[in-house]
């Protein structure tokens, strides 16, 4: 249960603290008071979107902090909101997400307000509610797993076949480009090579007769360099027999006369491979006319041409084996569109028996909230499997007849607001007796559109409901008010010059006092007092 709330610099709120008890909570105070400001505090560290309008006039930062109890265990959610846009969040210490606090909210605390109350006029919500009543959220996961897998597969196989009539009609041109490659049997670098050999084939001549000179002045002719060198290392060879320590000069002369002598040789092989003949310097500008044509159409490089050969290779692999693909996806669809089914016919058999049940139970709990003659009912239409969805195979909506002789219709169509109160109420009661643990639900307005004798019965079903859990609520009506077990008041002062909101728990003659407002007004007369006492001996459940 909410132990605890903790708010400072929120709107008109100072800083104040609020600590609530087991039962039935309520909140009361003339409207403006900031009964609504308590309850987006609430909303806030719960997980609602943060705003820096909310920080009080003149402050940097505004904080929440809400403590729970959940047996012997405690979670404190605290929240900062701060006029930079940098807000923070932490449970139990820990930094953590919007996503994280709300997910953690959603099992500590039920809210209900007028605005949930119109939701029920929404048809989408009322399969939520059957599957929360039937304890259905593992079934319907389940489903919906089954569901996207069905629509992924479904929709990839979609693609195939949209992209097989697309490849196969452009699978000629395909081989055509294949074939081209393929033919032309491109290497790596070749280009560069060609234009290399085409060089040396344009100026054989030229060539061999530099090649040659080089290769009489480092070796052949009288005067060369490696006669040179001969000399030079016989001489320092003489030297050597006088002052050995010359003699490594004539090691280092000896190996560079002896590449030299091999340079020589190179020279003369490269002049004897040399070839001048125009017949093969056609075939390489035909072949280089080729390549450059095959670079032009993809992507300019040799490398790019062998790419686009690899993938042209794959593509047709592909295409050629379309159909094997397409019958194991279409296999694939039949397995899951059979998962589906299955699922979708288990939903579908215990929603209906959920609905049943759901029907019985809010046509119980509407009798004792005034509704004697109410008739409820949970259409559920099959839909066509083309058009099942994530929420299954039908949809849902809430019928009723709130007198006798007429068929039941569509709730969203002919309930009024404070039926809505009601009928929501009943739908609480209804999930709080199914419900697997214990948690605080909180109800603001739930007593719009009622007054009276009715109100009387909302405020027994509130105190019957906060029988096995905490229950906060906000009122206007002193028959509601008389049932709490713990009654605070909302009020707002002026201090320093500021509006100041305030929370202040009230019990005997204060609370007589607050529900004697609420029932006469600013003008207090003994005869209302007389009967706030009495609301409250019968509606605390001491004579009940």
């Amino acid at each position: 249960m909410l132990r605890s709330l903790h708010i400072e610099n929120f709107a008109i709120i100072d800083k104040l603290e609020v600590e609530f008890g087991p039962g039935l909570n309520i909140l009361t105070g003339e409207t403006g008071a900031g009964k609504t400001i308590v309850m987006q505090a609430l909303n806030l560290v719960l997980g609602d979107r943060a705003s820096s309008d909310l920080i009080r006039t003149g402050e940097e930062k505004a904080s929440v902090t809400a403590v729970f109890s959940l047996g012997e265990e405690e979670t404190i959610i605290h929240r900062v909101v701060s006029t930079t846009g940098k807000g923070k969040i932490t449970i139990n210490g820990v930094p953590s997400t919007q996503q994280q606090l709300k997910e953690i909210a959603e099992r500590l605390v039920d809210m209900s307000s007028q605005h949930e109350h119109q939701q029920l006029l929404n048809d989408a919500t009322h399969m939520n509610i059957v599957d929360q009543f039937g304890g259905l959220e593992t079934l319907g996961a389940n489903y919906r797993v089954a569901h996207d897998q069905y629509v992924a597969i479904r929709d990839e196989l979609q693609k195939l076949c949209a992209s097989e009539k697309e490849a196969k009609e452009r699978l000629e041109f395909t081989k055509f480009q294949l074939a081209e490659l393929k033919n032309a049997n491109l290497k790596p670098k070749e280009d560069e090579e060609l234009e290399g050999e085409r060089a040396r084939i344009k100026h054989a001549v030229q060539l061999e007769s530099k090649m040659k000179e080089i290769e009489s002045q480092l070796y052949e002719s009288a005067g060369s360099a490696c006669e040179l060198l001969g000399n030079v290392e016989r001489s320092i060879a003489s030297c050597a027999q006088i002052d050995p320590a010359v003699s490594s000069w004539k090691e280092t002369v000896s190996r560079v006369s002896s590449e030299l002598a091999d340079v020589s040789r190179e020279i003369k092989r490269y002049t004897e491979k040399l070839n001048s003949d125009p017949s093969r310097l056609e075939e390489i500008d035909d072949r280089i006319h080729l390549i450059k044509n095959l670079k032009r159409k993809h992507g300019g490089t040799i490398g790019s041409c062998i790419e686009k050969f690899e993938l042209l290779k794959k593509e047709v692999a592909e295409v050629e084996r379309f159909d094997d693909v397409i019958a194991e996806k279409e296999g694939l669809l039949s397995t899951a569109q059979i998962k589906r089914a299955s699922f979708a016919k288990e939903l579908t058999k215990k929603r209906k028996d959920a609905a049943d049940k759901l029907s019985v139970s809010i046509e119980k709990e509407t009798q004792s909230l005034g509704f004697k003659k109410l008739k409820f009912a949970v259409n559920i239409a099959a839909l066509p499997e083309e058009e099942w969805g994530v929420d299954g195979a039908e949809r849902m909506k809430f019928l009723i007849s709130p007198n006798i002789g007429e068929e039941p219709k569509p709730l969203s169509k002919i309930a009024s607001g404070g039926e809505l109160s009601r009928i929501m109420l009943a739908v609480k009661r209804a999930l709080a007796d199914r419900a697997a643990t214990a948690y605080t639900s909180v109800f603001d307005e739930v007593d719009s559109g009622i007054g009276g004798a009715t109100a009387e019965v909302v405020g027994r079903k509130l105190f019957e409901v906060a029988g096995s859990r905490q229950v906060i609520c906000i009122t206007h009506l002193p028959q509601i008010a008389s049932f709490g077990g713990h009654h605070f008041v909302v009020s707002k002062k002026i201090a320093g010059g500021r509006t100041v909101a305030a929370v202040s728990p009230i019990e005997g003659e204060a609370r007589v006092e607050e529900l004697a407002r609420m029932l006469g007004g600013a003008a207090i007369t003994e005869t209302t007092r007389k009967h706030a006492e009495e609301m409250l001996k019968n509606g605390t459940g001491k004579n009940n």
